[in-house]
């Protein structure tokens, strides 16, 4: 290898390790070379800026860099950078990116157009189109996909829900803490629902959160869940999840603000506000598969800015969904 290609090397190298330290605050674990396996180095994605946390989201990358080598843009495909490895290289690597345990992308470092802050592009390796129809040997990357500050929420996404989820609190219940309708003639969800619902208001230590205390279990979260408009199928939903209501307010100890508070400022300067609380987690249920679920809670304050009184806080139970299935904060 000469110096030339080595010298590429580390610019693309260079590149990516710049990008994801100090613009998207994330991890970046090189390869040595002598372990070079179609992957150069990992990307530790992580969420935040003061503090930021891992996700558990990790890329495998591979870095090519070199504008007058490697980029043979095709007419054909006005639209993609086109990077020429050969057919024979694609077929050997190809099983390797496969293998990886978790999303592998190519990212190409341009360095004909900056050699200081080269350009950067980035294409999953997996993708169905990655290859050029007309060409084997050749990598097609659209133009759209450029490696900077804006693609952090691409690689996120590549990862999918599944690496957020194993951050997730684990809730397991059991058949006697679920909500099992009876089932006959006589017999209504509804009631079953209610009595459940009922059930869980008057007993004050299943209502009492380790992080936000207790909590009030009444008719505001019921009236929410049942109000008029709202799809049966949803209502449904909601009462089949008490049980696992129940049980993260109990267990989670991780609280999400969703959504920005609502303030009104009174003429005496106390100030009213009111927000949105998330308690998510990963429930497993005895009858069926296990399920990301979400807790909304509604929280009212009411602070004094003298700080003569004491804060005044309520918080309800609002609502409960499946994550997975689209809802909105408050379906």
């Amino acid at each position: 290898m000469t110096m030339s290609n080595r010298t590429k090397e580390r610019i693309g190298i260079n590149t990516v390790q710049t990008i994801v330290e100090n613009v998207w605050e994330s991890g970046w674990q090189e390869y040595a070379a002598h372990n070079d396996d179609a992957i150069d180095g990992v990307i530790l994605l992580r969420k935040g800026s003061k503090k930021p946390r891992d996700t558990g989201g990790i890329v495998f990358v591979q870095v090519k860099c070199g504008g007058n080598g490697y980029r043979q843009d095709q007419a054909q495909h006005p639209n993609h950078i086109g990077v020429a490895l050969g057919k024979h290289y694609i077929d050997a690597h190809r099983p390797r990116w496969r293998r990886t345990p978790g999303p592998a992308v190519l990212v190409f470092v341009d360095d004909t157009i900056e050699k200081v802050n080269p350009p950067a592009w980035w294409v999953d390796l997996n993708s169905k189109n990655v290859v050029s129809p007309t060409n084997e040997g050749m990598l097609l990357i659209p133009k759209n996909q450029k490696f900077s500050h804006h693609s952090k929420g691409d690689f996120h996404r590549l990862c999918g829900p599944r690496n957020h989820d194993r951050q997730l609190e684990r809730i397991t219940l059991e058949r006697q803490g679920c909500l099992i309708p009876h089932l006959g003639r006589n017999e209504s969800i509804r009631k079953d629902a209610w009595d459940f619902f009922k059930a869980w208001r008057e007993d004050a230590d299943a209502r009492t959160s380790p992080v936000l205390g207790r909590l009030l279990v009444n008719r505001v979260g019921w009236k929410h869940m049942t109000r008029p408009g709202r799809r049966a199928e949803r209502i449904v939903q909601s009462w089949m999840l008490l049980g696992a209501a129940k049980e993260m307010v109990r267990q989670c100890k991780r609280v999400y603000q969703l959504g920005r508070a609502k303030q009104t400022i009174f003429y005496d300067g106390n100030i009213h506000t009111q927000d949105y609380l998330g308690l998510r987690a990963l429930v497993s249920f005895p009858y069926r598969h296990e399920s990301v679920v979400q807790v909304i809670l509604k929280r009212s304050r009411l602070l004094s800015p003298s700080g003569c009184s004491e804060e005044r806080e309520k918080i309800w139970f609002y609502s409960v969904y499946e994550l997975r299935r689209g809802a909105a904060y408050f379906v």
